[in-house]
């Protein structure tokens, strides 16, 4: 008991530790991303599979016409989270599964949900008079016939408390932890205030975290045109860009500390969200009222600030003189929410295309995307979900022709996405025995909202990436998709269902996307994020929609397989090379008081490792049916089960539930990833013994995979901290 109480101080000094360094890598959620490059090799041989006849014929099946149907559908109605219209939408997902021949089932998963009842956002004079009232709503366009909705006047902030707050404000930038020392800098006290920050470079949960640690009494995040609006060009309907009146709602939960349901509602009796993420519920949510307004509505609230002229940093696209504040002339703003807590079911839909190895063989392949919604969610994520539904249309094709995958295939329209990753979070934790042999897991969520390829993944998974997309045509070119990309693989941090898969579970992932090249799409989670948007701005034709689904459904045929077992389409000397590059990163050109030949060394091992496996992976794919089946077999559950080897049992420091030590979300970024994280971050913060039992924590754990590899040898020297 003292044991575990102590632990649970631990990661609670820890956490706090971190909240008030200033981290030295900035909350980015671009190109600057952290990635593994593919080589020139890789990208030269990246279609020389042939194709087969069950790849062939399923290439065939993915229409422009079908997608396009189906997300007419999908978007006809909002379908929020735990919604009436959230479960007519699963009905939707499953009927359309079994249509197809494919079982399904409704898993309705219970969770802790939050929904707007009314706000205000008001600026009184001195005498306490009400001179200006922002309209908290989205306009009506005629061109947009679903924008006529009971949500556009209901924007908020999913597990924003209420509160009723009148104070001072300031303006606090990005709402960086570099951004709140500026302000103390400026001799700006926040303690007290309200804080107006702007979206983007890291997740609207953590500028609420940063805002409150710095004592905040509330929070307004605003859409800034130079991130998303008329700076990046025409503001829809006349364009892609967000307009003056739209707002981007979205989750304010911390998710870098813990994914999922912050209560753990689904749990069976003596089990907590403080077992598991060693957090309770009210440390993972803030404790201030926060709620999110459009430009429009934002323009009075900055033009009201005294102070001192804001850095250039600070200044966005608004024609202003942007300042620090407080509101000056002793002004007051009223900031009221009111939002209603409850737990209720949310409905994830679970499809089955059962393989033919046996169960204790059986290694298998999870495709997902969300299907909730901020309101309708034509991109986000309903491109995905009509996708999906190509795919299965697809395989369903395959099984009317007698085909039967090898491995079992998982199709699955997750729920609470949202929120915070709760459907999947709460299916993955639930069903964790099916999953302790999983090959994979294959995300896509906004499958389109622009025209540059994008994935991130598990190296290992890069080549077969690689050779997917040579067979696929772009849509616009109509050469080969691998033409288009140049092998930049994104590590994985958070912000989808991928989540639990690798960071928790330590299973294989990938998350690919269509999305504009260098900013976040102009009206993500707004009520204009419509089918109208997507038909006349995003996919007008849906042929991204057809490549997308090509590429998801090619990716799962390969990892799934059929007829004969052949050694798993892995590379792990990609892999060996991702590593090598992590730790070449973390060490950069700081000087620095740390000893890194634990990690180097392991480092080589996992590459000598990698490369003896690679050797056999190479002889017994070049014996085709002839390969003697238990060599395959034994050398494919080598394979399959590797990732996990690089799970830490104890997690990361002050975040237990993040368990994979070669990436993890930034705690300061919430979606962009950290690679070698314990590490990282615990250098940034100049915890110099932290970060030296981090790198042989992280050396243990690669060891431990480069072990595992070659199980009849004698397994290499292990590190413990």
């Amino acid at each position: 008991m003292k044991g575990a109480l102590g632990a649970r101080a631990m990661a609670k000094a820890m956490v706090a530790m971190l909240c008030f360094w200033r981290l030295g890598h900035g909350c980015t959620l671009d190109d600057t991303s952290s990635y593994h490059q593919l080589d020139s090799e890789v990208l030269r041989h990246r279609s020389n599979k042939a194709l087969t006849w069950e790849e062939a014929a399923f290439l065939a099946v993915p229409s422009n016409a079908s997608a396009r149907a189906s997300l007419k559908f999908i978007t006809s109605k909002p379908h929020v989270a735990g919604t009436a219209g959230d479960l007519d939408m699963a009905q939707y997902v499953k009927e359309s599964f079994e249509r197809e021949g494919v079982e399904a089932r409704l898993d309705p998963q219970k969770v802790l949900l939050t929904y707007p009842v009314s706000s205000a956002l008001e600026l009184h004079d001195n005498s306490g008079q009400l001179v200006a009232k922002a309209s908290l709503a989205e306009d009506t366009l005629e061109s947009d016939p679903t924008s006529h909705t009971w949500w556009r006047n209901h924007t908020f902030n999913g597990y924003s408390p209420s509160g009723d707050v009148l104070a001072s404000i300031v303006y606090a930038n990005f709402g960086l932890p570099e951004d709140f020392e500026a302000l103390q800098a400026a001799g700006v006290n926040v303690n007290g205030s309200i804080v107006l920050m702007r979206y983007g470079k890291c997740f609207r949960g953590l500028k609420a975290m940063n805002a409150q640690k710095a004592g905040a009494r509330a929070a307004i995040i605003y859409s800034d045109p130079e991130q998303d609006g008329y700076a990046k060009g025409s503001v829809y309907p006349y364009g892609p860009w967000r307009p003056k009146s739209s707002v981007q709602r979205g989750s304010i939960q911390f998710i870098s500390l813990c994914a999922g349901d912050p209560t753990r509602a689904y749990f069976p009796h003596g089990m907590d969200v403080e077992t598991l993420c060693g957090l309770s519920a009210k440390e993972l949510i803030p404790q201030i009222p926060v709620l999110p307004i459009s430009y429009g509505d934002a323009l009075v609230f900055l033009e009201s600030l005294g102070g001192k002229v804001a850095p250039n940093d600070f200044r966005g696209a608004l024609n202003i003189t942007y300042r620090f504040g407080p509101t000056k002339d002793q002004y007051k703003v009223r900031v009221k929410v009111e939002n209603r807590f409850q737990s209720s079911p949310v409905w994830n839909v679970i499809g089955k295309i059962p393989g033919t190895l046996p169960m204790d063989l059986d290694q298998p392949v999870v495709l997902g995307n969300h299907r909730d919604a901020w309101v309708y969610g034509a991109a986000d994520p309903n491109s995905g979900t009509a996708q999906l539904l190509e795919v299965v249309r697809g395989l369903g094709k395959l099984l009317r022709e007698g085909w039967k995958p090898l491995r079992t295939i998982y199709l699955c329209s997750w729920s609470g996405e949202e929120y915070g990753l709760l459907g999947s979070t709460a299916w993955g934790e639930v069903q964790d025995d099916l999953l302790r042999r999983a090959l994979a897991y294959v995300n896509v969520d906004t499958g389109v909202s622009g025209q540059h390829f994008r994935a991130a993944g598990t190296p290992s998974l890069a080549q077969l990436l690689a050779e997917v997309l040579g067979h696929v045509p772009h849509p616009d070119s109509g050469k080969p998709l691998s033409e288009h990309w140049g092998g930049k693989l994104f590590s994985l941090g958070s912000g989808s269902d991928y989540t639990i898969f690798i960071d928790h579970l330590g299973i294989p992932s990938l998350d690919i996307a269509f999305s504009p090249k260098d900013a976040q799409y102009g009206v993500y989670h707004s009520v204009y994020d419509s089918f109208t948007w997507m038909a006349t701005e995003g996919d007008p034709n849906f042929t991204y929609h057809v490549a997308m689904a090509q590429v998801w459904g090619l990716i799962a045929l390969r990892l799934s397989g059929s007829n004969v077992e052949a050694p798993l389409p892995l590379n792990l000397s990609i892999q060996a090379e991702a590593i090598a590059g992590y730790i070449s990163r973390v060490k950069g050109n700081r000087s620095v008081p740390l000893d890194f030949t634990a990690l180097e060394d392991a480092s080589l091992a996992f590459k000598s490792a990698a490369a003896r496996a690679m050797a056999e992976v190479h002889r017994l794919s070049r014996m085709g049916p002839q390969a003697p089946p238990e060599e395959v077999t034994a050398l494919n559950e080598r394979l399959g089960l590797l990732e996990r080897s690089f799970l830490l049992p104890d997690g990361l420091p002050g975040r237990k539930w993040f368990r994979h030590c070669l990436q993890a979300p930034g705690l300061y970024t919430g979606y962009a990833p950290k690679t070698l994280p314990g590490i990282d971050e615990a250098m940034d913060a100049q915890k110099w013994d932290l970060a030296q039992a981090q790198i042989h924590a992280a050396a243990s754990r690669i060891w431990a995979a480069a072990s595992s590899l070659a199980p009849r040898e004698a397994p290499p020297t292990v590190f413990t901290v």
